[in-house]
């Protein structure tokens, strides 16, 4: 009687296991590099909204008043809420601008940004 070739079940069952476990590991790798990819992604979309924001306090006329003030903008499909804070510093002619760039309904600041203005009077 001849014997035939191939393999055992439990042999077919092992090598079965050893592959859902490495799916099991590629598959939690790329759903956490996913995961990771979206983050820095709303990171750096939050950068570039407290330097558009530093940039249009900046660009006004008026000298920035001391206190908070808040406002939403839209940038790269989502809606963002900034918070500027101005505080005085010891030379009247600079003021501190901290920027706090949030991700609704996140709570915590995705960026933060802080800057110094200073104050140019031109005499003739």
């Amino acid at each position: 009687m001849k014997r035939a070739r191939g393999f055992t079940l439990i042999e077919v069952l092992v090598a079965v296991a050893i592959l859902a476990i490495a799916m099991a590991a590629i598959i939690s790798g790329m759903a956490r590099y996913t995961g990771e990819a979206s983050y820095l992604r709303d990171k750096t979309v939050a950068i570039w909204v407290a330097h558009n924001r530093m940039t249009e306090i900046q660009l006004t006329p008026a000298w920035p008043d001391v206190g908070e003030s808040n406002g939403d903008v839209e940038m790269g499909g989502q809606k963002w809420k900034w918070r500027a804070v101005v505080t005085a510093t010891q030379d009247d002619r600079l003021r501190r601008v901290d920027l706090h760039i949030q991700l609704p309904p996140q709570t915590g600041d995705m960026a933060t940004l802080t800057a110094f203005l200073s104050r140019t009077e031109y005499t003739k």
